[in-house]
C-alpha cells in the first residue's frame, strides 16, 4: 500500500515537472514550432505521467476506467491538431524562411 501511495506520488511529481518544463518553453520559444513542440511536450508526456500518477493512487476500480478513457482521447487529438497547426504554418509561411524547408516543404510555400 505504501509503495503504490510513493510511486503515485513520484508520478505526479514527474508530470508536474514536465508540464512546468514545457511552460517554461512556451514563453521562451519564438518560432510556433518550437511552440508547437513545447505544448505538445506537456500534451503527451505531462498528462500521461499525471493520468497515470493518478490510476496509481486510485487503485483498480471505476474512477480508473474513466482517467484510461481521458488519456486515450488526449492521445489521440493532440497529434491531429498538432499537426494541423504545423501544416498550416508551413501552408501560410509566417515565421519560415522558404531556404529552411526542402522539398514538399518549400513548395507548399
Amino acid at each position: 500500500m505504501i509503495i503504490r501511495i510513493v510511486i503515485g506520488i513520484g508520478l505526479l511529481l514527474m508530470g508536474t515537472i514536465t508540464v512546468l518544463l514545457s511552460a517554461f518553453g512556451l514563453f521562451r520559444f519564438r518560432e510556433t514550432l518550437n511552440l508547437l513542440h513545447a505544448g505538445a511536450l506537456a500534451d503527451t508526456m505531462g498528462v500521461f505521467l499525471v493520468v497515470t500518477g493518478l490510476m496509481v493512487l486510485c487503485g483498480f476500480n471505476g474512477n480508473t476506467a474513466k482517467l484510461l478513457l481521458t488519456l486515450i482521447v488526449l492521445w489521440v487529438t493532440n497529434p491531429i491538431s498538432s499537426h494541423l497547426l504545423g501544416k498550416m504554418e508551413l501552408i501560410t509561411g509566417h515565421n519560415i524562411d522558404p531556404d529552411q524547408y526542402e522539398g514538399e516543404g518549400e513548395q507548399m510555400l
